[in-house]
């Protein structure tokens, strides 16, 4: 699909927004909304998360059984607390194969699992102020978007009514009937406007930030530049060309389209594909989509 289109005065419409993921990326997310579904199924018919009238009236956590509000029966004394912690430590003994630490409510010394345990459901006064606070009146949530979207599995997915600004990171294949993870997805409703095109164009490209140093140093021994002297126009620095080619699959703009600051697109073009070529591009983006993992 072209990355823009032509009218017959010359002008061009507005780019359809493009957003691109690392596979590595797209498939990383893709085996962990896997992973919760395979979750939700085992506990289907056995969901551990209470209703507020159930929390409210006192019912403890189902994952666990223990107390969520108030104190269990022991009391308050200093001989009861010390109970309580000592059933603590044996609480996070069995639950240290999760890996993810505990958490408890306030006023109450009773610990649960951040992996096993869910958290207590908020009340209908919390739902109305957090509805309030995301949503207040004065925003319109526009779900007239319409996007084109390539799967990991290669096949292609068109998702109507989503917003104009972001596609979730994992689809149902309707094709493989499985979540897959998405590479790439465009925009392909109409966009253009009766106004200037090129504001459009801008406002619905990503932003993007250049490597900081911090991150060149994750990946500069993948394209180390070449030593010694050479003949001709001085080498474009390789860095620069990875900047380019980072902020090129970002936006989702054509080759000639990449800013003069990133220097000769026919130079990014070329040493891209060389990076392709050699392997080191799919390195280059793994490693900054671990790196850059919360």
């Amino acid at each position: 699909m072209p990355d823009s289109q032509q009218i017959p005065d010359g002008s061009s419409t507005a780019l359809p927004r493009v957003l691109h993921t690392p596979r590595s990326t797209a498939l990383l997310f893709e085996s962990w909304a896997q992973a919760e579904e395979a979750k939700r199924r085992e506990r289907a018919g056995n969901d551990p998360q209470l209703t507020y009238e159930a929390y409210a009236a006192g019912e403890p956590c189902r994952a666990c059984g223990r107390a969520l509000l108030g104190e269990p029966a022991l009391g308050t004394d200093k001989e009861s607390l010390a109970l309580i912690d000592a059933n603590n430590a044996e609480f996070r003994a069995e639950h240290k194969a999760c890996n993810m630490g505990v958490w408890r409510l306030e006023n109450n010394r009773v610990e649960h699992c951040h992996l096993c345990c869910p958290f207590p459901p908020l009340s209908p006064t919390q739902r109305d102020e957090f509805r309030q606070l995301l949503h207040p009146s004065s925003l319109r949530i526009d779900r007239s978007a319409t996007w084109r979207v390539e799967l990991t599995c290669q096949h292609v997915e068109t998702l109507a009514g989503h917003s104009p600004f972001y596609v979730e990171p994992t689809v149902r294949c309707t094709a493989c009937v499985v979540i897959r993870g998405v590479v790439k997805a465009m925009r392909i409703d109409d966009q253009t406007n009766d106004g200037d095109h090129n504001s459009d164009i801008e406002g619905l490209q990503p932003d993007h930030q250049r490597l900081t140093d911090e991150q060149w140093s994750w990946i500069k021994h993948i394209v180390q530049a070449e030593e010694g002297p050479r003949r001709g126009r001085p080498r474009t620095d390789i860095r620069t060309i990875v900047d380019a080619a980072l902020y090129k699959t970002r936006t989702g703009i054509t080759w000639r389209e990449l800013p003069a600051t990133f220097g000769s697109w026919q130079t990014a073009l070329r040493r891209h594909r060389q990076l392709i070529a050699s392997s080191q591009w799919d390195e280059i983006t793994r490693t900054l989509a671990e790196r850059d993992l919360p």
